[in-house]
């Protein structure tokens, strides 16, 4: 009776042992499911992140190209002024020439009429 009593509560010890076994790994498993949905939580803000990242840096060559667009179209309009500024130069040296021409023809009738 007394071995067929400890045998009977060396089976129990064993199946409570198994039954102990069994809830640890279903606890690692269970901690492992929430490390690994985490670590999938993560992964998926720092791609958020990087998403967010990546369209901030487009909109920064956005606005660096708008910029250098702007900077062309001043750059231009500059050359464009320069342009009028040389040819109003250009043609006020052509109308002090022409002044300079008559003056120097009127002078010189005035030298053969007389």
């Amino acid at each position: 009776m007394a071995t067929a009593f400890f045998g009977a509560a060396f089976l129990a010890t064993a199946f409570f042992g198994a039954a102990f076994l069994a809830a640890a790994l279903r606890a690692g498993a269970f901690l492992a499911t929430a490390f690994f949905g985490a670590a999938f939580l993560a992964t998926a803000f720092f791609g958020a992140a990087f998403l967010a990242a990546a369209f901030f840096a487009g909109a920064f060559l956005a606005a660096a190209f708008f910029a250098g667009a702007f900077l062309a179209a001043a750059f231009l309009a500059g050359a464009f002024l320069a342009a009028a500024f040389l040819a109003g130069a250009f043609f006020a040296a052509a109308f002090f020439a022409a002044m300079v021409m008559s003056f120097l023809s009127i002078t010189w009738w005035d030298s053969v009429l007389l």
